[in-house]
């Protein structure tokens, strides 16, 4: 069972924009991407999205309230491993799963994200575009965070 706080760092003050995440015409480091995704996420409506940090970013890099977030910087087709886990994750905390990429995805692990529940969002940081990579992740997309 993950040990990411159920808060959602909720004691903490997050700045929350109507805009979304500014291109980034260099690219991102994974750190970066990480922090680019979690506006992502403060934009769609989880306001209070945290970086998870020590020992909790074993288990996710993201978090709030009501999602569990992963995020691939990786320009390479995402498998059914990191689907599988988030969904393991998921499960035995209670959150819904969230995973940012910047590369494809495998038709099986799309496959399998829809079939678990995950929602694979695959953001641009050059061009500063987010869209869904599988159904759930295009009604995310379209719909937001806020309903968990």
């Amino acid at each position: 069972m993950p040990s990411v706080p159920k808060d959602g760092g909720l004691g903490q003050t997050v700045f929350v924009s109507a805009q979304t995440p500014a291109p980034r015409p260099l690219g991102v480091s994974d750190v970066e991407a990480v922090e680019l995704c979690r506006q992502w996420m403060v934009y769609l409506g989880a306001a209070d999205s945290v970086t998870a940090s020590a020992d909790v970013r074993q288990d996710c890099d993201l978090y709030s309230r009501h999602y569990l977030a992963w995020v691939d910087n990786r320009q390479e087709n995402l498998d059914s491993r990191l689907v599988q886990r988030a969904a393991r994750l998921c499960a035995g905390d209670g959150r819904r799963g969230l995973i940012f990429m910047t590369g494809g995805v495998f038709p099986d692990a799309q496959d399998d994200a829809e079939a678990l529940g995950i929602a694979l969002l695959r953001f641009d940081p050059y061009g500063g575009d987010l869209d869904g990579a599988n159904p759930l992740g295009r009604c995310m997309r379209t719909r937001g965070l806020a309903l968990a």
